[in-house]
């Protein structure tokens, strides 16, 4: 069973991530929101990132590309129940959302045939069949949110193809469009598409804010000395509007953004580059850099809205809280996990009250 989940505020909550120890061993865990772990479990392939559903009490997490595998945990006794399986000639991208007022699960998906982004729909009360496949409107869709209206997607096509025979080999640098699509979810319609400026800034991670403002972070696959910004916000404009920065401070990101994490009140931000080992501070609301913080190789980053604060992870094992306001690293909320070389993403849920931790 679960211990200790409520060590910040009236409702308990969990932290979710995976990570390789030191022979190479996949894993997938939970935290607890002082940072004790609550279970890991070894999984045949890497995960990457992670999700609750609060009302089955469920962990899921989706393998990383070109994994073919979303492992099922049971929270409450900290046990992997099951996997689903990618459609045959299908692989994840390593994300998922659920919308249609929690009923359904959607993940983005590669049809490696023809390298076209797919949208795989799957039915929560319905021990997670799969019931549609939508088109994702671009190449390599990544991360992808669903607004507040529960009837429109939010999709990060990062505009490039692989496939599994090439291992992790980008195949067309040279001709990739990645994209912004917000997609109807009933019907799979392209509502709309804006593109970044250059089109080898790959937008693959993104978060969203309560008022529906995209935040996209950029993986710059062009020349490794040109600069340009590698994060951007959205909301209705007719354009991708680029977070302000000065050339220098791009430069220490490496060309590189991998977690992508607003506060709960859409005001504060915080970007991870695990190449660049640093974690920039944003004011979200004034479209302010406020600080670029050490961090090597900084990976996941999750916010936690009963403590105000963020959590970051990195590749050596550490976890850092991050106060929310002043974005100051609080030590003693801090902790080490020697043998963990934790991934790219972490999520943090509230568990509803009354749910047995």
């Amino acid at each position: 069973m679960l211990t200790g989940c409520n060590l910040f505020g009236s409702k308990p909550g969990v932290y979710l991530s995976a990570f390789r120890d030191h022979l190479g061993q996949n894993h997938i865990a939970g935290l607890n929101t002082d940072g004790e772990s609550l279970f890991s479990i070894a999984v045949p392939q890497r995960a990457h990132d992670s999700l609750m559903l609060p009302g089955a009490g469920l962990a899921l997490f989706f393998a990383r590309r070109p994994g073919n595998l979303i492992y099922i945990v049971d929270l409450a006794r900290g046990q992997w129940l099951r996997s689903l399986q990618a459609p045959e000639g299908h692989h994840f991208y390593g994300h998922g959302c659920v919308s249609g007022g929690g009923r359904y699960l959607l993940t983005t998906e590669n049809h490696i045939a023809d390298g076209n982004g797919h949208i795989g729909v799957y039915d929560i009360n319905d021990e997670f069949r799969r019931v549609e496949q939508l088109p994702s409107h671009g190449i390599g869709p990544h991360q992808l949110k669903s607004l507040s209206d529960g009837k429109t997607l939010a999709i990060a096509n990062g505009g490039i193809l692989t496939h599994p025979d090439k291992g992790r080999e980008k195949l067309n640098l040279d001709t990739m469009q990645p994209g912004l699509a917000y997609v109807e979810l009933n019907s799979g319609k392209l509502l709309s598409q804006y593109h970044p400026p250059h089109h080898q800034q790959s937008i693959r991670h993104m978060d969203i804010t309560s008022a529906d403002e995209v935040v996209v972070g950029v993986q710059f696959e062009g020349d490794p000395d040109q600069v340009v910004p590698l994060a951007y916000t959205h909301r209705g404009e007719d354009q991708l509007q680029p977070l302000p920065a000065t050339d220098a401070s791009w430069r220490q990101h490496r060309n590189y953004i991998a977690s992508v994490c607003v506060d709960a009140d859409g005001e504060r931000l915080l970007l991870s580059s695990p190449r660049g080992g640093v974690v920039s501070g944003w004011d979200l609301s004034k479209r302010q850099l406020l600080a670029i913080q050490t961090q090597r190789d900084g990976a996941g980053i999750a916010f936690n809205g009963v403590a105000r604060r963020f959590l970051i992870s990195n590749g050596l094992g550490q976890l850092t809280a991050v106060d929310q306001q002043q974005l100051q690293r609080q030590t003693h909320h801090s902790r080490f996990y020697q043998n963990r070389i934790w991934d790219n993403h972490m999520s943090f849920s509230e568990l509803p009250t009354g749910t047995s931790a």
